[in-house]
């Protein structure tokens, strides 16, 4: 009895570490335990500067380390450091070297301002004292300027390596809407966001992860919008990650989740821009992290996993129809396989009689039982997939060719596997790649998997278990202490985002109810303000 109590009743967590968005505490973000490390302070003798420099980037050693020592006009001693092919040498030869060397000054105490104020004209200029700081910017790919008697150190944005342009997307493709996707430049996909969004309310924190990396990222959420909270609570956790190297934001999707070891995403990450500025105007929180051409989207709801970028520019009878056609591909992906193995082996008798013969007949000289039939077939379609994900673009559909058809056809032939195998096998590989997100495919090979082996033991009945019991998982899920099945009959009815059915873009009056943002309206009641009485005439 008291299993069932443990299964079915709900408790609350007893964990006073878990984080919950209803609840009234406020959250603290500054978390980070980092190692407390003595500073060492920018100093006013260039020999000190230049040798401090020359140890911590093992000069000459490195060898694309360039340090410019400069003699200016009245004798004063200077040095420029920064790495080769991350700077704009024209910004540095003309606007820092140049300027610097050709630079006069009265007396020592207006060197400083005339540095800093005008002997460049240069946008972003920064004062720093602290060498990390200077550290942190040079290895980013500023340039550092160090003058013998000044105890600070100035830095300026020079970046110019090489990166990728704006491209389409390509694991999101969308015959509707934009068609920009994020490349690897930090600045780039925050200016494809601001686009989008026009507004001074758009917030980036700025967040570096890495102790060694130190891979700058930003947190963008619109103030006065998006739950104060759950704006403390992402910070925490993104600040609190204590890992040496941090290079993808993938990697940090895996450390902020709340279960580090469900298989089905917690969060979602994209690559569209328009996604990104949706999910801001919902109340969300997203994370762009340099090097990564894609954005983490704070926090996740399992039937967002299911929704399409298409489905915002799409009349909502087709948009219906569409996200419909993916939920039955869903279905098929992952109960499809199961189902013909307990129907076949438990419950023949639902098989209409000729179909039964047919299954039979094609059945007859297969050596092997059903169930090894269709792991082996399983099997060899997903290294099938695997394969055609690692080959080249240029081979890869030959080998889609050669794996699907002459393969099929042979193993057929040869009476290893019957046909009505290979027309399950096709169908469910046909359903899994009607998927909207790419990491929800791995969901569905998992529990297809599942499913089969319960299904082979006990029929309907262990693949009524298997669904019950994920269900449960799922049900005592959260994501960023907001319940991962948000049950639709909490989102008000003009909600901009529903479950399964999709409101017209003029009835998106709600944001989610479930995100708790602090301004629930989306739009005004009536946004059609054409459709009234008061027509022009």
């Amino acid at each position: 009895m008291n299993i069932f109590k443990e299964l079915f009743v709900f408790k609350p967590s007893t964990k006073p570490e878990k984080f919950e968005l209803f609840g009234e505490e406020t959250t603290e973000f500054d978390a980070r335990c980092e190692k407390k490390t003595e500073k060492t302070y920018v100093s006013d003798s260039i020999e000190k500067n230049l040798a401090y420099i020359r140890e911590s980037y093992s000069v000459p050693l490195n060898n694309d380390v360039v340090i410019r020592e400069i003699i200016t006009r009245n004798e004063k001693r200077a040095f420029v450091v920064f790495f080769e092919g991350m700077v704009s040498s024209q910004f540095v030869d003309e606007y820092i070297i140049k300027a610097i060397i050709e630079l006069a000054y009265e007396n020592e105490g207006e060197f400083d301002d005339k540095l800093y104020m005008r002997f460049t004209a240069h946008a972003q200029a920064k004062v720093k004292t602290d060498m990390a700081d200077v550290k942190d910017e040079v290895n980013f790919g500023s340039c550092a300027l160090f003058v013998d008697g000044v105890d600070k150190c100035f830095v300026y944005d020079v970046k110019n390596w090489e990166h990728r342009g704006i491209d389409k997307p390509q694991n999101e493709q969308s015959i509707y809407g934009p068609q920009e996707a994020f490349g690897e430049m930090l600045r780039t996909n925050t200016a494809l966001v601001r686009k989008i969004l026009k507004t001074e309310k758009l917030v980036a924190y700025g967040i570096k992860v890495g102790s060694v990396s130190k891979t700058p990222g930003v947190l963008l959420y619109i103030d006065g919008l998006t739950n104060s909270k759950l704006v403390g609570e992402a910070k925490r956790r993104i600040s609190a990650i204590d890992a040496e190297y941090m290079l993808s934001i993938e990697q940090v999707q895996l450390l902020v989740e709340d279960r580090r070891f469900m298989i089905t995403p917690q969060t979602f990450a994209t690559e569209r821009p328009d996604r990104v500025a949706k999910a801001l105007t919902e109340g969300r929180c997203v994370f762009i992290l340099n090097g990564s051409p894609r954005a983490l989207i704070m926090p996740g709801n399992a039937f967002e996993l299911t929704h399409t970028a298409s489905d915002e520019y799409l009349h909502v009878p087709f948009a219906l129809m569409s996200r419909l056609i993916r939920l039955f591909g869903m279905f098929v992906s992952v109960l499809l396989p199961a189902l013909y193995l307990a129907i076949t082996l438990f419950h023949q008798e639902i098989i209409p009689t000729y179909l039964l013969y047919s299954i039979s007949a094609s059945r007859e000289n297969v050596p092997f039982p059903s169930l090894l039939e269709l792991l082996l077939m399983d099997i060899s379609f997903e290294l099938i997939r695997e394969a055609g994900i690692r080959m080249p673009s240029s081979i890869g559909s030959t080998l889609g060719i050669v794996g699907g058809l002459i393969l099929g056809q042979a193993a057929v032939s040869a009476k290893i596997v019957s046909p009505i195998m290979i027309i399950i096998i096709a169908i469910t590989g046909i359903g899994s790649f009607a998927t909207a997100d790419y990491t929800l495919g791995w969901t569905y090979r998992i529990l297809r998997l599942g499913f089969i082996i319960l299904a082979a033991s006990f029929g309907f009945f262990g693949i009524a278990v298997g669904i019950v019991m994920y269900s449960l998982y799922l049900g005592s899920a959260t994501s960023f202490g907001i319940p991962f099945l948000s049950p639709p009959l909490t989102i008000k009815p003009k909600a901009t985002n529903l479950a399964v059915m999709i409101n017209g873009i003029a009835k998106r009056e709600k944001r989610p109810g479930y995100l708790k943002p602090e301004n629930p309206d989306a739009e005004p009641d009536i946004s059609r303000k054409w459709n009234n009485k008061n027509r022009f005439e």
